[in-house]
């Protein structure tokens, strides 16, 4: 998505960078009180209370319903909360949002093998979607061919939708999803719109599929047919991308999620850069951010990090660290490492030790990157996962430490799935901070004894042990999931503190813990998704706690997730979620 006027847009983001002004004093008379309420804070200096006064957009006063009530003027908005539990708006650590805005009008077909489960998706699809829009889904069927392929399984043909209950769930949209083995289905507004009939020939090395006996056609695509009708969707637009973001932005403040770390990108400086691969592939186009608060629709604050790759850049378009404003912020830079890379091969597959990411050019180029980037005085944060990986990095790490000026870092390893114990220590050394997402544990379960074997099994997504070695730990959801749609994480805070305490599915008995002596506390996962991430972003003195003066970004849930048993915390409600001092979302 490209930005009107560059030129003026760059200029106004250096100013913007440069001279980011402090936040206004509250005004005296509060717009919103929040009374009867059971508060935690996330201030250690006054971690309860039971109402809270909003002026404008910061928190003006929290104290009891007696104090607070006295500050009501005519124009205060007052909730009574009936005892419901307050918390700090959450944090996410991890997202790719313009993923998110993208799969809006895409239905999950990996794990489809039959068609009611296709055809609820598709209403629920049909649903949310503007009418005459197109709906779009990938890989239809893949999950039970991979799993018909690993049981040798050689007579497993994937299931035909029926192109009647196609078009009864969808009569206002056209579509057109794809198969896992590259066959399309179209239904009949789409083949409207193309022009296409039972009359049309095929097309060279395709076939528009027709019934044998009534010669109508079925909706299957195959070969060049679907390629084809692939080329006639609509380019993408900022019209589109404004559609999905807006309905992502609501999803998020849903959830009581007032402000995310982004996986984001500067379409501008992008388009100035020579790659040897996609190195900005699942990077939001930070214009969606910039398109949504000029037009007063932002509703969740996002601190961005930009790929590392083009850290040389950042300066001449005014990019410094910690420079933006309370909505939208920049100082971190993102690298991506490995996929797994193991110091010993997996159990399961001998000749198998994971590798280093396609992103980097060769691990010395990442090295200067990461180096060079802390020069600037830029926080770094990597996407890193397997042993050998966090070995790298941290020797990565450490050398940018004794190469450059001391300084407060904030060195940041994204997943941290399995750091050997050393690797642990340092980075509790270098005051290094963790961002986890739960919900990979859960994924990883079924398959993690068999690749590492017992010993390294048992050291895997060691949450306890990097706290206990004074590595601060975030939480976050990775939202939407893997860019290909093959996993979905849970957006829900809620879901991610439950498998962040518990170590096991939503359901599963106790006695499917994994290795529960590294879990969080409540107490703990509370604060890693509200102020250790206003701390990892160096936002700490303007939000992540109900603190006097900080930002007014509040969620509400119906019950206390510090007092109720741990298998209850998913239940629990978002009642209401407030931004910027007013009630974007209200259950």
């Amino acid at each position: 998505m490209r930005v009107a006027n560059t030129a003026w847009w760059l200029a106004a983001l250096a100013l913007n960078c440069a001279l980011a002004s402090p936040a206004p004093a509250p005004t005296p008379t509060p717009t919103l009180i929040l009374r009867n309420a059971d508060i935690w804070t996330e201030d250690e200096a006054h971690p309860t209370a039971h109402a809270l006064a909003i002026a404008g957009n910061r928190i003006a006063k929290v104290g009891s319903d007696a104090e607070i009530m006295k500050l009501a003027g005519p124009q205060t908005r007052v909730l009574d909360l009936h005892g419901a539990f307050v918390l700090p708006g959450f944090i996410d650590t991890h997202t790719h949002f313009g993923n998110a805005a993208e799969s809006f009008f895409e239905v999950r077909l990996v794990d489809v093998a039959a068609e009611p489960l296709l055809l609820d998706r598709l209403r629920t699809a049909a649903r949310e979607i503007p009418a005459d829009m197109w709906i779009t889904g990938f890989d239809l069927g893949a999950a039970a061919a991979a799993h018909a392929h690993r049981h040798g399984d050689a007579d497993f043909e994937p299931f035909v939708p029926s192109l009647a209950e196609v078009d009864r769930v969808t009569p206002r949209h056209p579509l057109l999803l794809r198969r896992y083995d590259g066959a399309y289905f179209m239904n009949s507004r789409g083949f409207e719109l193309a022009r296409v009939d039972k009359t049309t020939p095929d097309p060279p090395n395709g076939e528009y599929q027709k019934d044998p006996h009534t010669g109508e056609l079925t909706g299957l695509l195959i070969g060049s047919a679907g390629v084809r009708m692939s080329q006639i969707l609509p380019p993408p637009s900022v019209a589109r991308e404004r559609i999905g973001a807006r309905a992502m932005m609501h999803e998020l403040n849903r959830y009581g999620i007032t402000s995310i770390h982004d996986i984001s990108r500067i379409d501008e400086i992008s388009q100035t850069e020579l790659y040897h691969t996609d190195v900005e592939r699942s990077f939001t186009n930070l214009a969606i951010f910039k398109d949504l608060r000029a037009r007063g629709e932002m509703t969740v604050r996002v601190y961005s990090m930009l790929p590392l790759a083009a850290w040389k850049a950042y300066p001449q378009y005014g990019i410094t660290p910690g420079c933006g404003d309370e909505m939208i912020r920049y100082g971190t830079l993102k690298l991506l490492l490995d996929s797994m890379y193991m110091s010993k091969p997996f159990a399961n597959n001998p000749d198998w030790a994971g590798v280093l990411s396609f992103r980097i050019a060769d691990a010395e180029d990442a090295h200067r990157d990461i180096v060079g980037a802390d020069a600037l005085g830029f926080d770094t944060a990597t996407h890193v996962t397997g042993d050998r990986g966090h070995r790298m990095l941290l020797d990565w790490y450490e050398d940018a430490i004794r190469v450059n000026p001391a300084r407060d870092r904030r060195f940041r390893l994204i997943h941290a799935w399995y750091p050997a114990r050393a690797e642990i220590e340092r980075a509790g050394r270098i005051h290094a901070i963790a961002d986890i997402q739960p919900s990979q544990l859960i994924q990883e379960l079924p398959h993690l004894l068999e690749q590492l074997g017992p010993e390294r099994a048992a050291f895997a997504f060691p949450w306890r042990t990097m706290i206990e070695q004074g590595v601060r730990i975030t939480l976050g959801s990775d939202w939407p999931g893997s860019f290909d749609r093959n996993s979905v994480f849970p957006l829900n805070p809620l879901e991610n503190i439950y498998y962040a305490v518990a170590r096991e599915p939503l359901g599963a008995g106790s006695d499917q813990r994994f290795h529960i002596e590294q879990a969080l506390t409540v107490d703990e996962a509370i604060r890693a998704y509200t102020l250790a991430g206003a701390f990892a972003s160096r936002e700490d003195a303007i939000k992540g706690s109900l603190t006097e003066g900080k930002l007014a970004d509040v969620v509400v849930l119906s019950r206390n997730l510090r007092k109720i048993p741990l298998r209850e915390v998913p239940a629990a409600k978002v009642l209401y979620t407030i931004f910027d001092g007013r009630v974007v979302y209200e259950n």
